[in-house]
């Protein structure tokens, strides 16, 4: 019997471990998602599905993998306020196809925002209310929601609301009878205002730092006021190094104290340059600046330049008054070499010049200055020379929005000087010059820029006044595609003389098509004339910005259209077009 019983167990060992191993070999090998298809003719919605789909691909296709996607494929809709839809799904052993029929978006219906707290009334709180991105009407969009609410956010801290708190925070969606409403209720809590200032280190422009504060104590807060205070700082000659901050967690009893960190320059600092240009040829820069000469802040700046056209030397003393940056007396001098720079002039000028700068109640940098100058210029083996004292006066304000990288301003720029024959000059003469500049941006990526400079000089003869004084046009600043003051009038001989009227305009169209990068499409026109007989250049041309912490690099591709060469002209400038 045992035999037996022992057999028979063997018998059934081997039965059942066959049939596992059947069962095994039967069982089909697991099939991967390898793509998706989203069979959609709205490309926004579409691209927004795939969005969501995309961690999918790889994954094995299970029923229960399908049932995740068709969850986030709805959450991809609603995203974008579609609440009604119908989802199929077609699938072989490569990919995945979802078919989506759309029916119509959800609209905001209601759309309530409401402050409590002091700020309830702040006119700039308020007037972002009205401009935020949910409106009703609008198609529901979730990203909207969220911006309003950033946005909020955001203006509550640049205005000193930093105690706000949500009392309620609702997007309300009812699919049945289509509904969709926001609930916003916001506690403004306190604005704070400016506290103290402090000062992190020693420094020998402590009584400077405090005079370019644009705010006082007391003064309520306003975050663009600590980034003005640091763009003033940047621009005098003390710091290397500069953090103007607000102490957020020493705040207390409605005020925050500000800190300044500050690093002073070295008691001497020097640069080096190279580069080259089509106007010029080689260059090389070499600069030197002391920056703390007295205990009263005087600063003493030389630049020497060096090119295969052009070589010139010039010195800077500046006496800060008050403000270092706006309310200063400078005393400057140089002396500059010039051949073929302006096409078959060779000239030699010194200068000495005092100037007095201060800033207007309306915020404009106005310089008086009076400046004598001695010039020489040969052209053709004829000798001009000619000695002049000329006082002036200009007024400039220049304003601009993004720093290094601006996407708003507008420079103005007007000046007038003036030399009589009776006052140690050669003759008598009367400049004035025009300058507007405009730079706006429409969506982020598209970026405008203008500009206009028109000058005039009153005289009875142009031959007389110093060539480097006479109107020329052409080069990077004024029409590309033109040689660097090839444009104005011209004797029988072709030489040029320049002239007694300016009158040049730009446009210009960015396109930012690369975080760093952006192409630029441009036209140039103008003339340098004696009476406006003579035709106006016409420049045009293409050229890409490289975007740096420092400003763009800006190389450009130009033709004269109106010159009888093709020729074409490449030009790279390292700055923001403001």
């Amino acid at each position: 019997m045992k035999p037996f019983l022992l057999c028979l167990k063997i018998v059934l060992l081997t039965c059942c471990f066959s049939a596992f191993a059947v069962e095994t070999e039967s069982r089909p090998e697991a099939e991967h998602i390898t793509s998706i298809v989203v069979n959609l003719d709205n490309s926004t919605v579409k691209d927004n599905v795939l969005g969501f789909l995309k961690g999918y691909e790889g994954k094995t296709k299970t029923p229960r993998v399908l049932k995740s996607m068709r969850v986030d494929i709805r959450r991809s809709l609603n995203a974008l306020g579609y609440y009604h839809f119908e989802i199929q799904f077609s699938e072989d052993s490569q990919a995945v196809a979802v078919t989506i029929k759309l029916e119509a978006p959800l609209k905001w219906k209601t759309v309530n925002i409401d402050l409590i707290g002091e700020g309830k009334a702040n006119a700039e709180l308020l007037a972002l209310i009205e401009d935020v991105p949910v409106r009703i009407g609008k198609q529901v969009d979730h990203s909207d929601y969220q911006a309003t609410k950033s946005r909020l956010e955001s203006e509550l801290l640049e205005l000193g609301y930093f105690d706000y708190q949500w009392q309620e925070s609702k997007l309300i969606i009812h699919q049945g009878n289509r509904y969709a409403g926001v609930r916003l209720l916001l506690d403004t809590g306190i604005r704070y205002q400016f506290g103290g200032l402090t000062i992190e280190r020693s420094t020998k422009a402590a009584d400077y730092i405090r005079s370019l504060s644009p705010f006082s104590k007391g003064q309520p807060f306003e975050a663009g006021l600590l980034s003005d205070f640091n763009l003033a700082l940047n621009e005098t000659p003390y710091f290397s190094a500069i953090k103007v901050y607000p102490l957020l967690k020493a705040r207390a009893r409605g005020q925050i104290p500000v800190s300044v960190h500050v690093k002073d320059k070295p008691a001497n600092s020097f640069e080096l340059g190279a580069g080259y240009s089509d106007d010029v040829g080689a260059k090389t820069r070499f600069k030197w600046v002391k920056p703390w000469i007295t205990k009263s802040g005087h600063s003493f700046e030389s630049n020497l330049r060096i090119s295969q056209k052009q070589q010139d030397i010039t010195a800077s003393y500046t006496i800060p008054v008050e403000n270092p940056n706006d309310d200063l007396w400078r005393v400057l001098g140089g002396y500059q070499l010039q051949d073929d720079v302006t096409e078959g002039i060779d000239s030699r000028i010194w200068n000495v010049q005092v100037q007095r700068q201060w800033l207007t109640d309306d915020d404009w940098i106005r310089t008086a200055f009076i400046k004598r100058e001695h010039e020489s210029t040969e052209q053709k083996n004829e000798t001009q020379k000619t000695e002049m004292l000329i006082p002036g006066v200009s007024y400039l304000k220049k304003e601009s929005k993004g720093g290094a990288l601006p996407y708003w301003g507008n420079k103005r720029l007007i000046s007038i000087e003036g030399a009589a024959d009776s006052l140690l000059s050669s003759t008598n003469m009367l400049k004035v010059r025009w300058n507007n500049e405009w730079l706006r941006s429409v969506e982020a990526r598209h970026l405008f820029f203008g500009r206009i400079d028109l000058g005039a000089i009153v005289t009875k003869d142009i031959d007389k006044i110093p060539f480097t004084h006479r109107f020329l046009a052409g080069g990077d600043q004024s029409i590309r595609g033109f040689a660097y003051e090839s444009v104005g009038p011209r004797d029988d001989e072709g030489r040029i003389l320049g002239g007694k009227y300016l009158a040049t305009g730009t446009l210009e169209y960015n396109y930012q098509f690369h975080p760093s990068w952006r192409a630029a499409l441009f036209i140039d026109a103008g003339t340098a004339t004696n009476d406006f007989s003579d035709a106006w250049e016409v420049g045009a041309g293409f050229g890409f910005r490289y975007l740096t912490p420092v400003g763009p690099i800006r190389l450009d591709h130009a033709w004269g259209l109106t010159k009888e060469s093709k020729s074409t002209r490449l030009s790279i400038v390292i700055g923001p077009e403001i």
